[in-house]
């Protein structure tokens, strides 16, 4: 009797190890590394498995600093500073790519994704930080000679040229860029999954360890809940343009920062525009635009683009275009 209880000890004894020994490997299984970091003016997250993710966390993080040392608008030595400040740059220069994404854009959007529009939030105050708001007069000029990508930014065989006057500001464009540049050096370092997060630019891929879809909450920016979700397996980026981050308030009203190209003047439709696309690049672009153009517009638009899109209307009602309906899940009632 006592050597049965012993055998039954023994395996009892065993069973439990084995137990405790397969939790401390599936917990480190599923352990990730997770860093947060202030660049590009904004705080950027990466979340990465496996745990000991850390050097490839910092390569991605490195890909950041690369991209706004060459793009930024504020710091002074970037290439982008030097096209605004001399109006040109040679054509080999790192930023020439991204100058060029910036003109296909341009004409993808039909003008609706526009980087020379800088000017038009520097005349309202966006750059110092003294709203103001700019007479009718001002903003015809604007329009007439400053504004326009196709108008003031051209190119011959050795140079980008920049129109007098002009600025540029890669605002929406560069996040996007820099995700695709951190992801691709995430996946030279072997990271089997990983989650970007610049701000309200989102890149996921890689199957979680938990088996579970990757799961982004689209905020809702009147009370902070979840306007909606993107659930996915696959890879996916989720960009969402508001009027809550960057704006100004002049006279007790709120001003966002992206423009409407027909009228010179800050877009007033949206509280929020979220766009999934197959890049991040792709996303943190056509949110801009999408953002900028007028509803009846921007409906039509994206339905004929096949895009994923959810809108908050200022109104506060909710618009889905038709591939969004397939994308985005547990949408608040209007």
């Amino acid at each position: 009797m006592n050597k049965t209880r012993s055998v039954i000890v023994a395996v009892f004894s065993f069973l439990l190890v084995m137990a405790v020994a397969l939790h401390v490997r599936e917990s480190r299984r599923q352990a990730f590394f997770s860093e947060s970091r202030m660049l590009m003016d904004t705080v950027i997250s990466i979340k990465a498995w496996p745990a000991d993710s850390a050097e490839a966390v910092a390569r991605a993080f490195d890909e950041f600093a690369t991209v706004e040392k060459k793009a930024s608008f504020h710091i002074a030595s970037s290439e982008l500073s030097q096209l605004n400040n001399t109006g040109t740059l040679d054509l080999h220069a790192s930023t020439s790519e991204l100058l060029q994404i910036g003109v296909d854009f341009y004409h993808r959007t039909e003008g609706y994704f526009d980087p020379s529009f800088a000017l038009l939030q520097k005349a309202y105050g966006f750059y110092d930080e003294k709203g103001r708001l700019p007479s009718d007069e001002e903003i015809s000029q604007i329009l007439a000679t400053g504004c326009g990508l196709e108008r003031v930014l051209a190119r011959d065989d050795e140079r980008w040229l920049l129109a007098p006057g002009s600025l540029l500001d890669f605002g929406g464009l560069a996040g996007g860029y820099a995700i695709e540049k951190a992801k691709i050096a995430l996946r030279a370092a072997s990271c089997s999954a990983f989650l970007i997060d610049d701000a309200g630019d989102i890149w996921f891929e890689g199957q979680k360890p938990d088996g579970k879809p990757w799961r982004i909450a689209v905020r809702d920016p009147r009370d902070n809940t979840a306007l909606a979700y993107v659930e996915s397996h696959q890879p996916m980026a989720v960009s969402t343009s508001g009027d809550y981050e960057r704006f100004i308030i002049i006279d007790g009203r709120k001003h966002g920062h992206i423009m409407n190209p027909l009228t010179g003047r800050p877009v007033d439709y949206y509280s929020s525009v979220t766009v999934v696309a197959s890049d991040a690049l792709t996303a943190d672009a056509l949110s801009t635009a999408v953002f900028a153009m007028p509803p009846e517009t921007a409906f039509a638009w994206v339905d004929t683009q096949n895009l994923p899109v959810l809108f908050l209307t200022a109104t506060g009602s909710i618009h889905l275009s038709q591939a969004g309906q397939a994308v985005f899940t547990g949408v608040k009632e209007k």
